[in-house]
């Protein structure tokens, strides 16, 4: 996405700058951003999916009322049809202005916490407090074939979608999956790095050493995490007319939050593994 495209809020938002941490509970630190800013951009289709994206929240720490510490791994999932992203810098700020906050149950502290991002996304997310010891925590490697060490020149810096190649004799349905995929940040200019898994049925095969390429392209693309991998998906929905396409990234944690956009053809419950990198 051009840094253009933030014009009128990138003054706004936290991210690339300093930001005092609040001491005390304030959800007025909380900044949407419109996801049509990036969609416009990247001329993303959101009616052709479904999905949401899946935040591991590292940091989510209140006391109870004897002021004795918890501590917890929240899961928060954002319908990708939501009108607005929560800008991640401001969503850390507004976790951590818990850590001093009294609060006399975990059900009061979720829905609390609902009810202030409904305000900022357009749309109720659901949040489930996790345990540090959850079996759901632990690390697990994508299912499937990974791709990273396929034979294949790679000189391509910038998302072509014209590096996508199928055998048209051929039907596919297979789970590949890059741990290499980089883009940058629009606001900061710093990485993204994530693990990109692509499944689908179709009846073309997708060379799986093109999605490489593909997926490569995007090493120096300025987009926002959700933004991109639309863009991924949109691209595979073009050229495979498939009967089954889900496409999901697992993005590398920055500042106690990872984000795991899922993009489908059909309504999908599926949440993200917890991958080594997080």
């Amino acid at each position: 996405m051009n840094p253009t495209g933030l014009e009128g809020i990138q003054s706004q938002l936290p991210l690339g700058q300093t930001s005092k941490q609040p001491d005390r509970y304030d959800p007025s630190v909380l900044v949407s951003v419109p996801r049509t800013l990036a969609r416009g951009v990247e001329g993303i289709d959101a009616s052709r999916f479904y999905g949401h994206d899946c935040w591991n929240c590292w940091e989510m720490s209140w006391l109870n009322e004897q002021g004795r510490p918890s501590m917890r791994v929240g899961q928060l999932v954002v319908p990708a049809n939501s009108p607005n992203l929560c800008e991640s810098k401001s969503l850390k700020l507004y976790f951590n202005s818990f850590a001093n906050e009294a609060i006399a149950s975990e059900a009061l502290l979720v829905n609390r916490i609902c009810d202030d991002l409904e305000a900022v996304l357009g749309v109720r997310p659901e949040l489930t407090l996790l345990a540090l010891d959850d079996p759901r925590l632990v690390v697990e490697a994508p299912k499937g074939l990974c791709i990273d060490e396929l034979p294949v020149d790679l000189a391509v810096y910038e998302p072509d979608a014209l590096l996508l190649q199928v055998d048209r004799n051929v039907a596919g349905a297979e789970r590949l999956h890059s741990h290499v995929f980089r883009s940058n940040c629009p606001v900061t200019s710093q990485p993204d790095w994530a693990t990109v898994v692509v499944k689908y049925r179709a009846p073309v095969r997708l060379f799986p050493e093109s999605l490489l390429a593909y997926l490569v392209s995007y090493r120096n693309h300025t987009g926002f995490h959700e933004a991109c991998i639309e863009r991924i998906y949109q691209d595979l929905l073009n050229l495979l007319n498939p009967t089954e396409l889900v496409v999901w990234a697992g993005f590398v944690r920055r500042g106690g939050l990872d984000i795991n956009p899922v993009r489908s053809m059909k309504p999908i419950n599926f949440l993200p593994p917890r991958l080594a990198r997080h």
